[in-house]
């Protein structure tokens, strides 16, 4: 389900809904990123994920972040579209996580955990899952009551640069500390931008002029496979006769081999 002003109050009810099983699973993770916990939040989670050979790809497709494929030996692979935003990609991160270490969670708590069913539902959960995690204890709703710009965009833009948080999960997140705070007024001004669409040009020039750091709302374009052309040649290695695993690295070789084009269009597109 994609989220709009229309149904963002449907969004926050979900939310209340899973809360609990969000928080389970939290704390599952605290237990997964403690020999992390030094790194940057975005770096805790690119971590888990490299623990699942990630893959990273330049995807054309300004709608699709990322997803888990999982292959026929049932291992599960997370890919993250590097053609999108930084921010975003860093929400990706937090969402495939979610995704790549719930059914862990599920077999240590088979009493107490809930798995849902319904698509969109789960997806919620792995959305708001991120937000979570990358908004922590800290409090998104003071933060923005303490800024002075009189431009609502400048204002979130500040929020994105000391979050690293995309626009929409930015917004989410203050609309639901909003409701908590019966303050219809911001929610009134949330719903009224909340379908507004910036380029990454208009985000670029906001941020200079306001002396933030634009890198993080520009794409990485970022190519790696070696994560599973590694594990696939250590197979290879044990099990030289069969021909399967040399097959599957010629397929993951011209994979990259296209994708190197891509990238390269990409960054020359960037670049004007």
């Amino acid at each position: 389900m994609r989220i709009t002003s229309e149904n963002l109050d449907v969004t926050i009810q979900r939310n209340q809904q899973i809360a609990r099983q969000v928080e389970q699973h939290i704390q599952y993770i605290e237990t997964r990123i403690i020999k992390w916990k030094y790194l940057p939040v975005e770096q805790q989670a690119l971590e888990i994920l490299k623990e699942h050979h990630l893959i990273e790809l330049p995807i054309p497709d300004e709608d699709w972040g990322g997803a888990i494929r999982t292959f026929a030996n049932g291992r599960i692979v997370p890919i993250i579209n590097t053609a999108q935003p930084r921010v975003y990609q860093y929400f990706i991160y937090w969402h495939e996580v979610f995704h790549v270490t719930e059914y862990e969670e599920m077999q240590q708590h088979t009493k107490d955990y809930a798995i849902f069913t319904e698509f969109d539902l789960n997806e919620r959960k792995a959305d708001y899952f991120a937000s979570q995690m990358i908004f922590g204890q800290s409090d998104l709703y003071d933060y923005y009551h303490s800024l002075q710009y009189d431009d609502f965009h400048v204002n979130i833009a500040h929020c994105i640069k000391s979050f690293k948080a995309p626009y929409k999960a930015v917004l989410i997140q203050l609309y639901q500390s909003a409701s908590q705070q019966r303050n219809e007024s911001l929610k009134a001004i949330i719903k009224a931008n909340f379908d507004t669409r910036l380029t990454t040009e208009q985000w670029s020039h906001l941020f200079q002029q306001y002396s933030l750091d634009d890198s993080l709302i520009k794409p990485s374009f970022v190519l790696n496979l070696s994560p599973i052309k590694s594990a696939i040649q250590t197979e290879i290695k044990q099990h030289p006769d069969v021909a399967m695993y040399r097959e599957n690295l010629d397929y993951v070789k011209q994979w990259e081999a296209t994708y190197t084009i891509i990238q390269r269009k990409l960054k020359e597109q960037s670049n004007g």
